[in-house]
């Protein structure tokens, strides 16, 4: 990790503010090149402050866009590396501008992910705070990202660590019962390494319990609304939304391809889908729709099966149920 990455760590799009990241060993000499400060004598040294001033290209002596920088000094930041964020307008152009400047002064595009892998290899975070952060930026609900915090403030890795610490001890209990069994010592009994070993057992048992239950709180619950054409599926998918986002008609097939949105139930993510109607038929679209129908079917952890209560069941429908 001798080298130095750059990203633009805002979204895309048009902004307020948009924001360039530099992290390694060149981030400081980068920026002394290229900013211009609005007042007095740039000084790179200066941790954890906020300098106004301007991006400049050293070559053209162009003003690029007006910045707010702000240095942060090894070890004392996000990848313990020097880091330095230039804050912008959050236009595509400048921010485009800014990143090409600061990679023609010697920066590497970052990789995906590579601030936090960083922060990883260098100390920062466990891997276990590491999936907290993209759990964070994929938080759907508040209870969803109370626990990825709690993740990211190292909840899971302490009782991961106590675990450890566990083992260790009774591996070096068992150990010295072994190694010196002559000795005048207090040696762990047979009985008490069994009671620990299932002690230990079983607080492992209960993290992996509780994972199931995080990854639905995280990820979200696949929910799919599923039936034959035309008895309500749309309308049931609006009224869950409580907005019109799938059209409705009463022609049937109105819907040919899934339409997915997130819901909140009591703090658990729903993504929910409106799939196409299920049916016998010879259109070659109708049966592309379906197909895709299917698949959400197979990966649901939730179906909703809609039915019409004004008339008897049909072969379709009894199809559908026996899928």
């Amino acid at each position: 990790m001798n080298d130095t990455i750059v990203a633009i760590s805002t979204p895309m799009g048009e902004g307020g503010i948009g924001i360039v990241r530099l992290s390694g060993p060149s981030s400081l000499p980068i920026i002394e090149k290229i900013f211009l400060p609005r007042h007095g004598q740039f000084q790179a040294n200066q941790s954890h402050k906020i300098i106004y001033g301007h991006i400049v290209n050293p070559d053209t002596k162009e003003k690029v866009d007006e910045v707010l920088v702000n240095v942060m000094l090894e070890p004392k930041t996000y990848t313990r590396e020097n880091v330095v964020e230039i804050n912008s307008h959050g236009g595509s152009v400048p921010l485009r501008k800014i990143l090409e400047l600061t990679m023609k002064m010697g920066a590497r595009l970052a990789e995906p992910g590579e601030f936090t892998k960083r922060a990883f290899l260098n100390g920062r975070i466990d891997l276990a705070q590491a999936e907290a952060v993209a759990d964070i930026i994929r938080a759907k609900t508040d209870l969803s990202l109370k626990i990825a915090v709690s993740q990211l403030e190292g909840h899971l890795s302490k009782e991961l660590g106590k675990i450890s610490s566990k083992l260790l001890d009774l591996l070096a209990s068992v150990e010295v019962s072994i190694d010196f069994p002559d000795e005048d010592l207090d040696f762990i009994s047979y009985d008490e390494v069994n009671h620990q070993i299932k002690d230990i057992a079983g607080e492992i048992s209960q993290i992996l319990e509780s994972a199931d239950e995080g990854r639905l709180i995280t990820e979200g619950i696949k929910g799919v609304i599923v039936g034959r054409p035309n008895v309500g599926k749309s309308s049931l998918f609006n009224a869950l939304l409580r907005e019109k986002r799938a059209i409705v008609t009463s022609i049937p097939g109105t819907t040919r391809d899934p339409i997915e949105e997130f819901i909140n139930i009591g703090g658990i993510p729903l993504k929910l889908t409106d799939t196409a109607g299920i049916r016998e038929t010879d259109n070659i679209i109708e049966i592309e729709s379906i197909d895709r129908t299917m698949a959400y079917l197979d990966q649901a952890d939730l179906i909703m099966l809609v039915l019409d209560n004004s008339e008897a069941l049909t072969e379709d429908d009894k199809k559908i149920i026996s899928r």
